[in-house]
């Protein structure tokens, strides 16, 4: 009989088949959503047939895929840091990657953080376009001082701006819920001090953690029984999480009912979840799309269908696109794996060779079998 999704003190196996294909297929998915999101913040394409313009434009990504990788490579640090018998301090890693970010925007270094030493991630030059980065992230990496849950620099940073970049907790092997949550919570908070902003960066990683398993457990629904578990697994975090709780149930309803509401927007998503581009509603966003694509269609008949489907539905309504997008990308993604993932979209994606370059770096030092 399959064991729950989310497990308090154990993770995810490194050495089954799937494990190395869902990490590929959540960052390259991740990064389909968010590219297809900017572009439609920016000029509101077709979202399910991102070339139906004659497919000459290329899919940029926005900062969250950038700060997603840089999310990932910090993680990566940590990992070859235990390999060669040597501790970590993770959410000093997590700073300093996000440093590097910033010198990548064109941002002088702040004179009161440390210089962190270049990484082979620093080299990719999509990683160095400026793409519209949100400013929450921006003012707390130049203040120079590191946030802290208990001493936050930004008390009312609320924005989904630490959620999309927190899907690499879920892809951590070995650990199980009781330690991707404080690393999720401590890493949003380096730029986001609002206690829901970081609950919803754990809640997200919860999920793609959850749907990476549901896919190995031949799960009928996947996207759905992620988000049940990482709901259900959110209950017992001992912080603040009623309005992630609260928007995560409006995702469910909305998702699950039969036509979308009389009240939802052009590109179907429920009212509800289309106030303020908070971290708690963004993330709920996101994984409305990723459900109600799932309940429209079985994935394993076309599983393209049902990816396209998430993504469209992420982005086409109401504000945040790309991070929506992301969401909903990220956890269909991990789900169905790459066999989900539309050809003629990731020749179009300017950091595919970013992500691929970062995933099979993860998968070497893990310890994934890599084909």
């Amino acid at each position: 009989m399959p064991g729950p999704l989310l497990r308090p003190d154990a993770g995810h196996d490194p050495a089954l088949p799937e494990y190395a294909d869902s990490v590929r297929a959540a960052l390259l998915g991740g990064a389909l959503g968010d590219a297809i999101g900017y572009r439609a913040g920016a000029d509101a394409p077709d979202a399910e047939h991102p070339g139906a313009d004659g497919g000459a434009g290329r899919l940029l990504v926005s900062d969250d895929t950038q700060l997603t990788l840089y999310t990932l490579d910090a993680l990566l640090e940590v990992v070859e840091w235990a390999n060669d018998g040597q501790p970590a301090d993770e959410t000093a890693c997590l700073w300093l990657a996000y440093l590097r970010w910033l010198r990548t925007q064109g941002v002088p270094h702040p004179s009161e953080a440390p210089r962190p030493l270049p990484r082979r991630l620093d080299e990719h030059e999509v990683l160095h376009a400026v793409r519209d980065p949100a400013g929450t992230v921006l003012e707390a990496l130049r203040s120079g001082r590191m946030g802290e849950v208990e001493r936050p620099l930004l008390p009312d940073a609320e924005d989904a701006a630490a959620v999309p970049r927190s899907a690499p907790f879920g892809l951590l092997p070995h650990v199980g819920w009781r330690t991707l949550a404080p690393l999720a919570i401590n890493g949003a908070a380096l730029t986001h001090g609002h206690p829901e902003a970081q609950t919803a960066a754990a809640v997200y990683g919860f999920t793609v953690h959850a749907a990476v398993r549901a896919r190995r457990e031949g799960t009928a629904r996947p996207v759905a029984a992620a988000v049940a578990a990482a709901r259900e697994t959110a209950a017992h975090l001992t912080r603040p999480v009623a309005e992630t709780l609260a928007r995560l149930d409006d995702a469910v309803r909305a998702a699950g009912a039969q036509a979308p509401a009389p009240e939802a927007l052009p590109g179907g998503r429920p009212e509800v979840l289309a106030g303020e581009p908070t971290a708690p509603v963004v993330l709920a966003a996101g994984l409305w799309a990723a459900l109600r694509a799932e309940a429209e269609a079985p994935a394993a008949a076309d599983p393209q269908s049902v990816f396209r489907r998430a993504v469209g539905l992420g982005t086409a309504s109401g504000a945040a696109p790309d991070a929506t997008g992301s969401i909903a990308g990220a956890v269909t993604g991990a789900a169905l794996g790459t066999a989900a993932l539309p050809p003629e979209w990731l020749a179009l994606l300017d950091a595919r060779d970013a992500v691929a370059d970062c995933a099979e770096r993860w998968l070497r030092e893990v310890g994934a079998p890599v084909v």
